[in-house]
């Protein structure tokens, strides 16, 4: 019974590192996926290329976060840290990427709105864990 209210408290988390990882495969704001752009920046301006793969990197080190949180009640803060240097990552791509095609905005494609829909769920995940916590320290 724990178990199953642990992991219902922590859907946001699971659910939106799914969807950080899901929007580096659809398109954003051109014809081509964020992968397909890494792919494609990576002969030519190596530097840049990276930025392509922060979503799946913040997803993932999220998913990590929210795994973490589900197997043990005592990791929950280090978890919180972990999900935070992972949307950290999420942020510098979107201030980078969204300055370079801000005039593309009303052509974007799902994986944007997967994106942030998976950066909201991880915030609301980080609240609710943050409240969680607070309101078991204080009983």
């Amino acid at each position: 019974m724990e178990f199953k209210k642990i992991l219902n408290k922590n859907l946001f988390g699971l659910i939106g590192s799914i969807l950080l990882i899901l929007s580096e495969f659809f398109q954003w704001f051109s014809e081509q996926s964020l992968i397909e752009l890494y792919i494609l920046t990576t002969s030519i301006e190596i530097e840049n290329s990276f930025l392509f793969l922060f979503p799946l990197i913040s997803g993932i080190i999220c998913l990590t976060a929210s795994i973490l949180i589900i197997y043990k009640f005592e990791f929950k803060i280090k978890s919180v840290i972990l999900s935070l240097v992972g949307l950290g990552f999420l942020i510098i791509f979107f201030f980078d990427y969204f300055i370079q095609e801000i005039q593309y905005i009303y052509s974007a494609g799902v994986g944007l709105y997967l994106g942030i829909s998976g950066f909201l769920l991880n915030i609301i995940n980080i609240i609710n864990v943050l409240i969680t916590i607070d309101n078991q320290g204080g009983t």
